[in-house]
């Protein structure tokens, strides 16, 4: 059981990336499933989950974030409302949808470490997560102009098996920060090797693994991603100054290195401030527009802070909520706020905010201090893990990486694996899962799956249903609403009644229609007043 269980986290590991980053509703869904297959199939052989402290604190946090969404979700308000004096949301579908992603990432969160155990087994799958990222950047260095993408689903943008160079550029610069630990710790092997008379075997298995993170990090830059070149540059620096604060016996020695890594960064700090116009011209932004879209979206958010600064929007509402007070109009959709930090913020308010920051604060305190009681192999791989949920920390200030589900995977992958129980012999728990238990975790997983799973059929529909006839498709839109209400959803199915309406020639269906899509965005815009789209369609549906 054990085996399958390493074995099927093998396969989400590629299976993430490689499904268009698993950002399609279809593909969270299998990698949903996958997680609540391992952790149920753990908790039935073994009968009892074992957690260290900082995994305690994660879990206390998670915990903590379920239950606030729940809350917010029983409450709803609409914009036109007096903020409310308790937690609620502006859309509780969406609400509802993250609570069921926070229960799938705490599910990975506590399956991983129970699964790999030893050091042995942790370096093995720190090891296929080297061999996912050699095998990502190989497909984004064939494929960088998102070929892959284009032949699938007929989008244009892409990087490789990504929908966008972003999120490549943070998982490819968290997959080369394992690398580098990987590598690096792997030198202690030497001894080993020469013995066995394996010396060659040795140099040529380094040699793949720094060729590895070179190619790695250079495929970070050819992404053209600001947020992933800095987000990996930070994790080097980060994985350095650790390994200097913590590794050489001599304290002094320590200090000086910590101290000399610290004045490096400042420089390159210097020199990225001073070369910001070629880099942003290497990037293909100078002329400012992503980064202007970006700033005008971050004071919006504060506007909307400023009305609801204690409990937030609800969290996930921020989409149908953020156009009356943007600035200017954009063509696309606006589904996330381009800065994971912020937007939670936004959606939890201070008063929740505050309390996540210091549970996930009480953890990194934890996985910090476990270090220095480590020896010195697993403290030159236990600093990469750090570094790179570093470099997913990073990204995440300047762009949504943690609603990525590759993103969010690896990263919780690469975090659990840094609260396994082999950095904390001696440190150990373990809590006996009795029927009662392993039955309320059955039903919370159960749960977890609803909102997800009705979303994949909904979404279903509106694909297929895109490119039929105007009944047929106005059907299967309809069905699909049924399945996963969302305004965005309404819209199409209006917009579908409101195209039919013009071209039918049978002028009681074509008062019909319209009346249909007038009664559609009425029953929507009660919900979420001030839908410029939806009430674009309510003005021109209105009855003749």
């Amino acid at each position: 059981m054990t085996l399958f269980l390493k074995a099927l986290t093998g396969v989400l590991l590629f299976f993430a990336p490689f499904s268009f980053a698993a950002a399609e509703p279809w593909a969270f869904s299998v990698l949903q499933g996958g997680i609540f297959v391992g952790l149920l199939l753990t908790l039935f052989s073994r009968r009892q989950l074992i957690y260290t402290k900082p995994l305690k604190w994660l879990f206390f946090t998670f915990a903590f974030l379920i239950a606030y969404t729940l809350l917010q979700a029983a409450g709803t308000q609409t914009l036109l409302d007096t903020p409310a004096a308790y937690p609620a949301t502006l859309m509780r579908l969406y609400t509802l949808e993250h609570a069921s992603w926070f229960v799938t990432y705490l599910a990975l969160l506590v399956w991983v470490p129970n699964v790999w155990e030893s050091f042995k087994s942790n370096r093995i799958l720190l090891f296929l997560i080297v061999l996912c990222g050699f095998a990502v950047g190989l497909c984004a260095l064939g494929l960088q102009k998102g070929q892959y993408i284009q032949f699938f689903t007929g989008l244009k943008a892409g990087f490789g098996p990504f929908l966008n160079r972003n999120h490549a550029g943070v998982f490819l610069g968290m997959c080369a920060l394992v690398t580098l630990g990987y590598t690096v710790s792997s030198w202690m092997d030497y001894g080993r090797f020469r013995a066995n008379r394996r010396g060659n075997e040795f140099i040529l298995r380094q040699s793949f693994l720094g060729l590895v993170f070179l190619g790695l990090c250079a495929l970070v830059i050819a992404t053209r991603s600001r947020g992933g070149m800095l987000s990996l540059g930070t994790g080097i620096f980060v994985y350095c100054f650790l390994c200097c604060l913590f590794v050489p016996e001599n304290p002094k020695t320590r200090v000086k290195s910590a101290l000399l890594v610290a004045g490096l960064l400042v420089l390159a700090a210097a020199l990225v401030w001073w070369q910001a116009d070629a880099i942003n011209a290497y990037a293909q932004r100078a002329t400012g527009t992503s980064e202007e879209t970006r700033k005008m979206l971050y004071r919006a958010a504060w506007d909307m802070l400023h009305i609801y600064p204690w409990w937030g929007i609800g969290v996930g509402a921020m989409p149908v909520a953020i156009t009356s007070f943007m600035e200017y109009p954009l063509n696309a959709y606006v589904e996330r706020l381009h800065s994971d930090w912020l937007e939670m913020l936004l959606g939890m308010g201070f008063v929740g905010y505050i309390v996540v920051l210091a549970g996930a604060a009480l953890a990194v305190w934890v996985l910090v201090r476990r270090m220095a009681h480590l020896e010195r192999k697993k403290q030159l791989l236990y600093a990469a893990l750090l570094s790179a949920v570093v470099v997913m920390c990073v990204g995440s200030t300047v762009d949504f990486h943690f609603f990525i589900p590759a993103n969010a995977f690896l990263f919780f992958v690469i975090l659990g694996l840094a609260c396994s129980p082999s950095y904390y012999k001696g440190h150990v728990h373990t809590l006996s899962c009795g029927p009662v238990l392993t039955g309320v975790v059955c039903v919370v997983l159960a749960a977890a799956c609803y909102l997800p799973t009705q979303r994949t059929i909904a979404w279903r529909l509106f694909v297929f249903g895109k490119g039929l006839k105007h009944e047929s498709q106005i059907t299967l839109y309809q069905q699909g609403l049924q399945h996963y209400s969302s305004p965005r959803f309404a819209l199409r199915l209006g917009n579908a009644y409101f195209n039919y309406s013009l071209r039918t020639k049978a002028p009681a269906r074509s008062a019909q229609l319209r009346s249909q899509a007038h009664q559609l965005a009425e029953t929507y815009l009660k919900k979420y007043p001030k839908e410029k789209e939806l009430s674009k369609l309510y003005m021109i549906s209105l009855p003749q």
